[in-house]
């Protein structure tokens, strides 16, 4: 699931001037990557300060390749709690994801209990979902385009950077350094932003996922040759990510920071900051309808979700 502006509206609080969903259009890199397992890379890097280039350009084929299945395939769904910050304040949900779309509860707001009519908000949201099959198709739709944006992206990451083995740590984890490729063409204007990017991939050779990526924007980038928006230099992005006990993989941090104009003139500053925590499987062919009597017949949150939520926070640093 990708970031989207919440279904109901803070009291009293206006709603950022560009919304969260159009700052993604635009900036919403996607940060995962791997699934195919090619040769025990993590054995050859203890043996050698280097990896060819060939192996490492097959790695990252392999790593784009797997997400786009992984995205377009999901084994299975889940339920998790995810907590969006944006510079107004955050916002805390318990999701559950299905093969039609993703569905939410409100359980906190700015870190505390929602008032009445946030609630009330929410709840109107769950009553009308079951029984509007307009509503969920128009939801999942967005959830969809949301989704395409993102494996856009995904299927220029070979492509778009030059990649450089830099080391490994004691798990065998793999570390790559990434700079713009020069020539590179963007095959869709949401890769535009990887012109200007450079980082560091950390990757998992074993399972073929990535454990963590960081970019800079080390210049700045032109959409629709500036006119559509422009994204200026320093701006950065982080994603983090972890195994299950079942073994899939689940997104844990994306931290986005951009500065840049929009239509020239217009100034924008996107700050988000998602954390997840407490993924649990749940049935593989839920109906939205479903989603939400299982979100409402659950008396309890996950145990001391709020506790995991925040080591989330603090195990990763401030951009």
């Amino acid at each position: 699931m990708t970031l989207r502006a919440p279904d109901w509206k803070r009291g009293g609080k206006q709603s950022p001037k560009i919304s969260l969903s159009v700052q993604l259009w635009y900036v919403y890199v996607p940060l995962t990557m791997l699934c195919v397992a090619p040769p025990p890379l993590a054995a050859r890097s203890r043996q050698g300060p280097l990896l060819p280039a060939s192996k490492i350009h097959q790695m990252v084929r392999n790593v784009a390749w797997n997400e786009l299945h992984a995205s377009e395939h999901p084994s299975h769904y889940y339920s998790y709690i995810e907590r969006n910050t944006l510079p107004d304040g955050s916002s805390t949900v318990e999701e559950i994801a299905t093969p039609h779309g993703s569905v939410d509860r409100l359980i906190e707001v700015d870190h505390h209990t929602p008032d009445s009519r946030q609630l009330a908000q929410n709840q109107a949201l769950l009553n009308q979902l079951p029984d509007d099959r307009q509503l969920q198709q128009s939801r999942f739709k967005d959830q969809q385009k949301d989704r395409q944006r993102r494996d856009n992206v995904l299927k220029d990451i070979p492509q778009a950077f030059i990649y450089t083995y830099a080391g490994s740590d004691p798990r065998g984890r793999i570390m790559l350094k990434f700079q713009p490729a020069p020539g590179f063409e963007p095959s869709s204007r949401q890769s535009l932003i990887l012109q200007g990017m450079a980082g560091e991939l950390w990757v998992d050779p074993s399972a073929q996922r990535i454990v963590k990526i960081s970019g800079t924007l080390i210049k700045d980038v032109k959409i629709g040759w500036g006119f559509l928006a422009r994204l200026s230099q320093g701006g950065t992005f982080r994603m983090e990510q972890s195994q299950g006990p079942d073994g899939t993989w689940h997104q844990k941090l994306l931290s986005v920071q951009f500065d840049g104009t929009v239509l020239v003139f217009k100034h924008i500053q996107i700050r988000v900051r998602q954390i997840r925590c407490c993924f649990e499987r749940v049935p593989d062919n839920l109906s939205i309808e479903e989603a939400v009597h299982l979100l409402e017949a659950r008396a309890n949150l996950p145990q001391d979700w709020q506790t995991r939520l925040e080591a989330v926070q603090k195990a990763a640093p401030v951009d």
